[in-house]
């Protein structure tokens, strides 16, 4: 039950496709400013994100409330909806013709993250590709 739960709170409005992200692989650099935050990988079928050597020995900076432990290596299979909200819901036809222009499909998250993440009006980062 629990999991169940946890499952549909999980999941960003519209984006089903999080359960099935594709098998591509993927880096990005998290930002603020010029400040390296973490990394965010996608590869062998898991979401890996670490925070920044630069992030855990600068003062002042506060983890990002879904990360809480600077020290820890998040895995997932799903990708967190901290990320995913960058991407806009897949029922809007002019995403829609976007991503077909830009030759992605809809299930590849990490395509979808490349043409979309890199900022969101829902917090101040940004999502660099590499």
């Amino acid at each position: 039950m629990i999991e169940k739960l946890k499952k549909k709170l999980w999941k960003v409005d519209g984006m089903d496709f999080i359960d099935n992200p594709s098998d591509s692989k993927g880096v990005f650099q998290l930002k603020y400013g010029k400040q390296l935050i973490g990394i965010l990988t996608y590869e062998d079928s898991q979401w890996t994100f670490k925070y920044s050597d630069e992030f855990k020995t600068k003062k002042g900076l506060n983890p990002i409330i879904d990360f809480p432990d600077p020290d820890k290596v998040y895995i997932n299979k799903q990708l967190w909806p901290f990320f995913a909200s960058r991407i806009p819901s897949l029922n809007q036809p002019f995403q829609l013709r976007k991503i077909n222009k830009a030759n992605i499909k809809q299930d590849d998250s990490v395509g979808l993250l490349r043409l979309f993440g890199s900022e969101t009006i829902t917090n101040p980062f940004i999502l660099l590709a590499l």
